[in-house]
């Protein structure tokens, strides 16, 4: 056999060895892809050389969803896609809601804030006016009975408006025209009482503040709270009504007996807690507050000022909610509110300009905010 020959053979064997090898590895490989595809299985691609099938679960090792936008054959995208998605809203989104409630607390300053009442008993002195009275000390301006809610408190309030009340030998001041509605003792009785009940919700033991407002001080008024047994006690500082917040339910009795003159009241105000801190820390940037000098004397002007809330403490804030800053007793009116979200819509932060209340100008009774 002639040495070109011999050599032509021997190239011609080696050729069909190497495609005999990699013709087994595909086999071997298409093999093992279909074995590990079996159950859910993705529909048939058709290919050159034979048809294979892809596994739904493709991305399963670093997601458990494939995002809707994504058809077809899976690419090396699909996992980073959701991959990515998920350490974004489950792990920074967290992160950074740590982050902003330490910052907060890094330079913070002290409130109480207070729930503008949207819902609930409409006032009396609302009853036949087209808005309400500003400094009513029932409503406190807003038309609703309690008028604010105070960050980890429940208000409740007896007043004229109050369902059920029992009046004995007392009326409503219908004849005084006043705004809100008074309740007294009626003309020739010496002794009346006006009582009524409320629901108690879940609180830790503690009242925040009570008060019986009277126009006209009145040295015969009493407090009388009555627990649903019937057990009864004279109320004159809070830690005498602490012991009726472990009843579902609690009813009040103020008595009137006529001294120098008739005994006059607005209501009866209890404010329970159902935490035990009721602060909120809020950061403030520096700000300008300037000095204008006018005509009419010396008065502050005072621009809109940026307070940082972290996401943990309070999560909803309002238009017209109030905060009081607890280092001076300044009041200040939320005018916008703007929510910092991450993360598929996680709450981090929440960003609130608010401005200084002026007592005569703002329709807001500001004294009984506290």
């Amino acid at each position: 056999m002639p040495l070109f020959t011999v050599f032509v053979y021997f190239i011609s064997w080696g050729v069909h060895r190497v495609s005999s090898s990699i013709k087994s590895i595909r086999d071997i490989r298409d093999q093992r892809h279909n074995v590990r595809t079996v159950g859910d299985r993705r529909g048939p691609v058709e290919s050159k050389e034979n048809q294979k099938t892809y596994d739904a679960r493709f991305t399963a090792h670093s997601s458990s969803s494939t995002p809707h936008g994504l058809t077809g054959e899976p690419s090396r995208t699909d996992q980073k896609v959701d991959h990515i998605y998920e350490i974004i809203s489950g792990q920074l989104a967290p992160r950074i809601k740590t982050l902003s409630a330490n910052a907060v607390l890094s330079d913070r300053r002290l409130f109480y804030y207070y729930f503008r009442k949207r819902t609930g008993r409409r006032c009396s002195c609302f009853a036949s006016d087209t808005s309400p009275e500003s400094q009513c000390p029932i409503c406190l301006g807003t038309g609703i009975v309690g008028g604010f809610e105070k960050y980890g408190t429940k208000t409740e309030v007896i007043d004229f408006t109050t369902p059920n009340l029992i009046m004995v030998n007392c009326e409503p001041s219908f004849d005084l025209d006043t705004r809100p509605v008074y309740l007294r003792l009626k003309d020739g009785y010496d002794f009346g009482y006006v009582e009524g009940q409320f629901p108690i919700l879940s609180n830790i033991g503690k009242i925040d503040t009570f008060m019986l407002f009277q126009p006209i001080f009145n040295h015969g008024t009493r407090l009388i709270a009555i627990d649903p047994l019937g057990n009864e006690a004279v109320i004159s500082e809070c830690k005498q009504l602490e012991p009726f917040l472990a009843y579902d339910r609690l009813r009040i009795r103020i008595e009137f007996k006529k001294g120098d003159a008739r005994p006059l009241m607005s209501h009866f105000m209890l404010r329970y807690m159902t935490q035990e801190n009721l602060i909120v820390h809020g950061d403030i940037p520096t700000s300008d507050q300037d000095l204008i000098l006018s005509n009419t004397g010396l008065f502050d002007a005072y621009q809109e000022i940026s307070i940082f809330f972290d996401a943990v403490t309070v999560t909803q804030f309002n238009n017209e909610d109030v905060l009081y800053r607890l280092e001076d007793g300044r009041r200040f009116k939320v005018v916008t509110v703007n929510d910092n979200k991450f993360g598929g819509g996680t709450l981090t932060s929440t960003v609130v300009k608010a401005r200084f209340l002026i007592q005569g100008i703002d329709h807001i009774n500001q004294t009984l905010l506290i």
